[in-house]
């Protein structure tokens, strides 16, 4: 699909169709991350991101995933 960007002040905004969102499940939010050739959009989830919740296991369980590695 293409898309033509809409000017929105100084910056440039896509409009997605409906049916898109609901396919998807965007809300308000959304994430953006860089990928290979271009960028990845993805609906934003409520709670903690992968990188923020494997930051939390590993502190919560640094001793136990320690001792585990060294066995």
């Amino acid at each position: 699909m293409r898309k033509r960007l809409t000017a929105v002040g100084k910056s440039r905004a896509v409009i997605l169709p409906k049916e898109l969102l609901e396919l998807y499940g965007f809300t308000d939010e959304v994430e953006i991350e860089p990928a290979e050739g271009g960028l990845m959009l993805r609906p934003a989830r409520k709670g903690m991101s992968f990188e923020e919740a494997a930051d939390r296991v590993f502190e919560e369980r640094d001793e136990l995933l320690r001792r585990l590695s060294q066995a």
